[in-house]
């Protein structure tokens, strides 16, 4: 697996946060997988909510990496009932 944060929280940073805004806007059932192998659970799976998050993901223009974005919930854990597969062979495909 690769760390997507190796070193830090496990939390959805602003690079990726822009990154899945415009993968969430084609493909709304779409996740981001968080890799941070020092914490515990060494992995998340997010996805931005609704109204706020999927639009300060594609509104924000700030080029500079770790910028702080407005004080509202952005993303939200997608790790239980947001897909959910029983009995069925699973690929998943890193898009990067």
């Amino acid at each position: 697996m690769d760390a997507t944060h190796a070193v830090s929280d496990l939390l959805l940073a602003d690079p990726h946060l822009h990154t899945h805004a415009s993968w969430q806007q084609i493909l709304p059932e779409s996740i981001a997988v968080v890799c941070a192998p020092k914490s515990d659970p060494d992995f998340g799976i997010f996805r931005l909510t609704g109204a706020p998050g999927l639009q300060v993901g594609l509104k924000c223009n700030v080029k500079q990496a770790f910028h702080p974005h407005p004080d509202v919930p952005i993303y939200t854990d997608a790790g239980k009932g947001h897909v959910q597969i029983r009995d069925t062979a699973l690929e998943i495909v890193d898009l990067r």
